[in-house]
């Protein structure tokens, strides 16, 4: 390599690493994980690109397995073949991107929270749009003027780049859920709301349903990123720009919503060994699990979150009870004074209230009744 391609990889490497930091810090300023984690992550997501590169090669030498050629011979129709190719490169992509979190995590249980899959993911998408960032600079600073170089180098940095976190983040954060399955499909159990296609899921492979829940989830990510993946490689494959940054504005509005989400700070305990011992009878706990279902499903989510804090006191790692009260709190109206002021009554130590107590025992004796009867 000659002192001039030296000079040029340099300065790219410079250059993608500005945006990097800059984003970096936006989204990953609160994260607990350790560095040596976060570097592993990243690391992974710049190899993703050179991946990307290795495919093409492989496609090259052995040309039956050339998926780009055999939808181009498949094809007559210019605009189809052009859409496949970039749901093909999109898909293939974020599976990449994407592989990254699935291999950390199995290997050392680091996403114990839905925000930190949310944010690992991100993480992945920015090392490969940092490797990705470098191979377009070095390729176009020879044959762009200052003023073009520069658009393209701002467009990158911040379209391009947002785009990729967008897409790895909503992965990363149904990723996250699927994590929490066993006590998802138990909430849901008790609420009545399991989808038909965790049903499915769950038979077809002979599966529990928190198996089925997980799967389903996953692909559900994987899906979504792929899908708007492909659309925003089209919409700049034919220079329709507007739509681009809508699209990629309302993305990135979503990720900071989805990280403020109290569901997203739950806590999978990993250690078995670490839970904490209930204090309260295990019936009795299931019969106001049940009580909280209703009410849930009423809509009643201030007696919810209290009525779960007070549960909390008694088994402190019930996730089922954590995540009523988590998805309880997201419902409530955001105006709402009770949403507010909720997070200084939680600390309270009073007992439920007359009324709290009243109707709880009434929902012990029907309970009672009706298996008697």
């Amino acid at each position: 390599m000659s002192n001039n391609a030296i000079i040029i990889v340099s300065l790219s490497t410079l250059f993608a690493a500005i945006p990097v930091v800059i984003w970096g810090f936006l989204f990953l300023k609160e994260s607990k994980q350790s560095k040596k984690v976060l570097a592993t992550i990243f690391m992974l997501g710049i190899l993703a690109a050179p991946a990307m590169l290795g495919i093409q090669y492989v496609w090259d030498i052995f040309p039956k397995l050339n998926l780009e050629m055999l939808i181009r011979s498949s094809f007559e129709n210019t605009n189809l073949i052009h859409i496949l190719i970039f749901i093909l490169f999109g898909m293939m992509e974020e599976v990449l991107k994407n592989f990254a979190i699935r291999a950390i995590d199995k290997k050392t249980v680091a996403i114990k929270t839905v925000n930190s899959a949310l944010r690992l993911s991100i993480l992945s998408a920015l090392g490969f749009s940092f490797a990705e960032n470098i191979f377009y600079m070095y390729m176009l600073w020879p044959s762009l003027a200052i003023g073009q170089f520069i658009g393209v180098y701002i467009f990158r940095s911040i379209i391009t780049m947002c785009a990729h976190m967008v897409f790895s983040g909503i992965y990363g954060y149904y990723f996250g859920i699927s994590k929490f399955a066993i006590s998802i499909t138990k909430q849901e159990e008790l609420t009545g709301e399991t989808s038909w296609s965790t049903k499915f899921i769950s038979k077809l492979f002979s599966k529990p349903k928190a198996e089925g829940f997980r799967e389903k989830t996953i692909l559900k990510g994987l899906f979504i990123a792929m899908g708007l993946h492909a659309v925003f490689n089209l919409l700049l494959q034919f220079n329709i720009i507007i739509p681009v940054v809508v699209l990629i504005t309302i993305g990135y509005l979503f990720l900071r919503h989805l990280l403020k989400r109290k569901v997203g700070h739950l806590v999978l305990l990993t250690d078995l060994s670490e839970k904490k011992k209930a204090t309260m009878a295990k019936k009795d706990e299931e019969v106001v699990i049940e009580l909280l279902a209703m009410w849930f499903s009423e809509k009643k989510y201030v007696d919810v979150i209290h009525i779960c804090e007070r549960l909390l006191e008694r088994d402190p790692d019930n996730n089922v009870v954590k995540l009523f009260q988590a998805k309880a709190l997201d419902k409530m109206d955001v105006n709402s004074t009770y949403r507010k002021i909720l997070r200084s009554l939680f600390k309270s130590k009073k007992e439920l209230s007359i009324d709290q107590r009243s109707i709880i025992s009434k929902h012990l004796e029907d309970k009672a009744q009706r298996k008697l009867a």
